[in-house]
């Protein structure tokens, strides 16, 4: 049955198809789909979410997928919900069936035309510019017709744009153990205490939270999720930091790090060319360490472009590639 119904899906792209078959295709793959993420949340509430409908019409879809099948996919527990054991069965079957069609899907859509159109990512100063670079020379070579536009800001301004819409296709960070909606992980790090090689502190290998009670600091100016965390993390600890300087870029942070000494906390990536150069040195802040995830999101204001499913693909080639 569950083959059954893929199947009709794709003869049905193949062709100019009758419009109530099309109709219940389409609201059947929904269905399977709606299934797999209430499965991979436990949650109807949480998937709806993922999602973004509302969670009657999450519920409706896998209930019609449920009457077309004849069985229950999912029974009631106290945190959310399980899979039943018809659940547990067919469930491999349905995620590897969904991924086989929407790449056909995709297949199908790049065969009818060349990809084209406006491109828009934000990208957070971490990954900027060895993205810029090895993102242009993929789609120069596979998909010239595309035109990237690359907007550079912290991860805060980034996940606003993501929001509004500004932006198509965003890569931020985040600190400590917060997961963003809708959102993949594309590589994991630690902050570093980061200055010149003659600040006193990089004597040691790692540097302890608590050393730097009072010793001056530059930040990414506020709002901003790197700041807000350390000043949080900081708080919790009893520690008072003194942050002299807050700054909206990167390359000013820099720029007062080489010529008066200030110390930043920050992932090194963010300034791997001067440390790389011996200008600046870093060292992992320890007791607390403070974690950061690098994510990938597309914008909910819109409906994803083929231009910008291609774009998303080639950056999680990009970084995944970078971290290995």
């Amino acid at each position: 049955m569950i083959y059954a119904i893929l199947t009709e899906a794709q003869n049905k792209q193949e062709k100019q198809p009758d419009m109530a078959d099309t109709v219940d295709s389409s609201i059947a793959v929904a269905g399977l789909k709606a299934a797999i993420r209430v499965a991979s949340h436990g949650s109807f509430l949480r998937a709806a979410i993922s999602m973004g409908v509302s969670q009657s019409q999450l519920s409706r879809r896998v209930a019609g997928l449920e009457s077309r099948l004849g069985q229950k996919l999912f029974h009631r527990h106290g945190r959310g919900v399980a899979l039943t054991d018809f659940g547990q069965r067919i469930m491999p079957r349905v995620q590897s069936l969904i991924a086989e069609l929407e790449a056909f899907d995709a297949l199908v859509s790049d065969t009818r035309a060349q990809l084209s159109g406006d491109v828009t990512v934000g990208v957070i100063p971490l990954v900027s510019r060895h993205l810029a670079s090895s993102l242009v020379r993929r789609l120069q070579s596979t998909h010239p017709g595309i035109r990237l536009r690359m907007l550079e800001a912290y991860s805060g301004q980034v996940e606003e744009w993501l929001s509004s819409g500004r932006v198509d296709i965003g890569v931020f960070n985040r600190y400590g153990g917060a997961r963003p909606v809708y959102a993949d992980p594309l590589m994991r790090g630690q902050v570093s205490v980061i200055g010149t090689p003659d600040h006193p502190l990089f004597r040691q290998k790692d540097i302890p939270f608590n050393v730097l009670q009072a010793i001056p600091i530059a930040m990414p100016a506020r709002p901003n999720s790197l700041t807000d965390h350390i000043l949080g993390a900081a708080a919790n600890h009893g520690i008072s930091l003194n942050i002299a300087l807050e700054a909206g870029t990167s390359s000013l942070i820099q720029e007062a790090m080489l010529a008066s000494g200030l110390l930043t906390l920050s992932p090194a990536g963010t300034y791997v060319k001067a440390i790389s150069n011996n200008q600046l040195t870093a060292r992992h802040l320890c007791s607390p360490s403070v974690q950061q995830t690098t994510w990938i999101a597309t914008s909910r204001q819109h409906p994803l472009t083929a231009a910008s499913r291609a774009v998303e693909k080639f950056i999680k080639e990009i970084l995944y590639t970078s971290t290995q």
